[in-house]
């Protein structure tokens, strides 16, 4: 039979297949590292891009055009242009083929776009919010926390 089979025979339901990938050893270190990669790789991408993107959308600072361009020009290039250079740089660093090593690959190649995302998120609140906010006395942290961020 195959997966179709599913549809009209609930009776031959069960869990075998699971119990076999989860016992199989290779698996199991294949999904703790696909666990240790993704998820340290996530929370770094967003919490760096909340951040970059609140300043980019609210904050005056020299040169934040011009590099928030940078950022911007960034999605254009392809990955293949940049891992012989990363590989290098990787291998020098001692970090090639390490977890830590793919985790700051996924950041560095994940951040423009969060960036971009998150800063045109951030710039379409209403201003009169945020100015309110501090006149009221919040910090900008204390505006980025409780009223950007939720």
């Amino acid at each position: 039979g195959g997966w179709w089979t599913v549809l009209t025979r609930p009776g031959q339901l069960s869990f075998d297949n699971y119990s076999a990938l989860l016992g199989n050893a290779g698996m199991t270190r294949a999904f703790w590292n696909t666990v240790l990669i993704s998820v340290p790789a996530t929370v770094l991408v967003v919490v760096i891009a909340a951040l970059a993107g609140y300043a980019f959308a609210w904050l005056e600072f020299p040169f934040r055009d011009t590099i928030f361009l940078v950022v911007v020009a960034l999605l254009v290039v392809p990955v293949q242009i940049g891992l012989l250079p990363v590989a290098k740089l990787f291998g020098a660093l001692g970090l090639f083929g390490t977890i830590p090593g793919v985790v700051l690959f996924h950041v560095s190649y994940g951040l423009p776009f969060a960036i971009f995302l998150l800063r045109n998120y951030f710039a379409e609140m209403p201003k009169e919010m945020l100015e309110a906010a501090r006149m009221d006395g919040g910090s900008e942290w204390r505006i980025f926390t409780r009223l950007v961020l939720p």
